[in-house]
């Protein structure tokens, strides 16, 4: 009798190891599994360093109050170090060469009314390197839709957008959406100009600290029907006028090493983070974001982050999840991406670019 028994336990242990393989198999095949894009893929969080960027700011060489020597010098005393002089249809650039250029016609106007202080429309040169900085070329264009304009000297306002957005590929240059809450444009309009031109990389999400609160929902509404065939990235920025406005919006790109060419693949790939802090630098606490882990098998992103409140993932413009890491099996009301807001101290917001999801 116990031989037989021995017999028999003999022959089911190869069944139940067949079953459990099956079952392996089965359980991994049927799972869903994920393709997640990650803009920070090739960035090296032990390595690479975390450089804070404005791409939006003004002079007197057209509607601001402040000379572009004395704009450079308020950032660099703030620690940034990249930094784009975006006057209207005005390309204030080089640095090394301000001395050589002329206040707008509106500015002397403020100037003659005792608007503006003299010492603003006398210019001197700066030196971004010897300051440690990147100076962008770009300008702020009136397409009629205000458009950042970099890495080109493309500089003339249009009738319609449509021929500004061709001059400005055709001179290999990046451009970013500024401020579409100003406008009243819906999200087709933009998804529209998003699908047409390629170099057109970027929306302006904050604004002159908190100016247009809707156009992270425009920007949701753009993603949702753009990921993944095509990403948008986020910017804030300070559209800087007066020293008011200065040191309240700013990226942070994570770059290998601080060079033009690596700001540009940076603002190409979505390499930054986006961040706005209601009180500015006086603002003593800012999250720190230190790595951000995808897991493609598992359908997860993980964000390691200190200094923070709370994190909440979006998606589709709808909070999916809370805290440090996102299960995608878990969130059955994901869109097509997912990206991460995290809050701070004083009211700070610091965001990531988005990442496409999708099922295999």
């Amino acid at each position: 009798m116990k031989k037989a028994r021995s017999i028999a336990i003999s022959f089911l242990k190869p069944i139940h190891l067949i079953l459990y393989a099956l079952f392996i198999i089965c359980t991994a095949y049927y799972s869903p599994r994920w393709e997640i894009s990650n803009p920070y893929e090739q960035v090296n969080w032990e390595k690479h360093g975390q450089y804070k960027a404005n791409l939006h700011t003004h002079t007197t060489r057209s509607d601001g109050s402040l000379s572009p020597q004395y704009v450079v010098d308020k950032y660099h005393q703030l620690g940034y170090g990249i930094l784009a002089l975006t006057d209207h249809n005005e390309v204030t650039y080089p640095w090394t060469e301000f001395s050589s250029m002329k206040a707008s016609d509106k500015s002397k106007e403020r100037l003659a009314g005792g608007k503006l202080a003299p010492e603003h429309l006398v210019y001197e040169n700066r030196n971004p390197k010897a300051l440690g900085m990147i100076a962008i070329q770009g300008n702020e264009v009136s397409a009629p839709h205000h458009t950042g304009s970099f890495f080109n000297d493309y500089n003339h306002p249009a009738n319609q957008e449509d021929s500004t957005y061709v001059s400005i590929s055709a001179k290999n240059g990046l451009m970013i959406i500024n401020h579409p809450g100003r406008y009243k444009h819906n999200a087709h309009w933009y998804i529209n100009f998003y699908r047409k031109y390629n170099h057109l990389i970027g929306m302006e999400i904050y604004n002159t600290g908190d100016l247009y609160p809707n156009d992270r929902h425009l920007w949701d509404s753009v993603l949702v029907a753009l990921s993944p065939v095509r990403q948008v990235w986020a910017y804030s920025n300070d559209d800087m006028h007066g020293e008011g406005s200065l040191g309240r919006n700013w990226s942070i790109f994570i770059l290998p090493e601080l060079t033009k060419e690596w700001v540009r693949k940076g603002m190409e790939e979505g390499r930054s983070f986006y961040v706005y802090s209601p009180e500015g630098h006086k603002n003593p606490s800012i999250p720190v974001i230190h790595s951000v882990q995808v897991n493609q098998k598992k359908g997860s992103i993980q964000i390691m982050a200190t200094g923070q409140d709370s994190i909440h993932w979006i998606s589709g413009g709808r909070i999916v999840q809370k805290g440090g890491l996102i299960k995608l099996n878990d969130c059955p009301e994901l869109s097509t991406y997912v990206r991460v807001e995290i809050f701070g101290p004083g009211g700070v917001i610091m965001g990531t670019q988005p990442f496409s999801v999708q099922k295999k």
